[in-house]
């Protein structure tokens, strides 16, 4: 059975989306990464959504999230294979300097870093981004 997860568009006012930069523990391959992780029992996806943003990030009062995709997918890291179901959020928030407040042993090892993106840069960058298809994804939602 796939595990449910939260992935975020954390979207600021112009449009850029805050992703994570980590780095594989076994490969050592780097990746970018949209915020976001498991769903707890009972959790709603926002409410999962508001504490992954927390923990990882440090923003608190995370605005209600919009449901813009939902997608099934085999997360490979760490030399481990986990069929995951992917429910994307996307929320508007300010631009803010993450500051992550409650990583676990595991995230504070392969997390290198945050950076705000815009979907041009995304599609121009030679590094890995995960989803890959994420800046088509950014650019669809950006002009409704």
């Amino acid at each position: 059975m796939a595990r449910l997860v939260v992935k975020l568009l954390l979207l600021d006012e112009n449009d850029r989306v805050l992703l994570i930069h980590a780095k594989d523990p076994k490969n050592h391959a780097e990746c970018w990464y949209p915020v976001g992780g498991g769903v707890e029992p009972d959790e709603s996806l926002q409410a999962a959504a508001e504490r992954e943003t927390y923990e990882e990030t440090g923003l608190r009062n995370l605005p209600t999230g919009i449901h813009v995709w939902t997608r099934d997918h085999t997360h490979e890291f760490n030399g481990q294979s986990i069929d995951v179901r992917e429910e994307w959020l996307l929320h508007r928030v300010e631009h803010f300097t993450p500051a992550p407040a409650q990583l676990t042993e595991y995230e504070t090892t392969t997390i290198l870093g945050f950076r705000w993106w815009t979907a041009e840069e995304l599609t121009e960058s030679t590094e890995t981004v995960f989803p890959p298809q994420l800046p088509d994804l950014i650019t669809a939602i950006s002009v409704r």
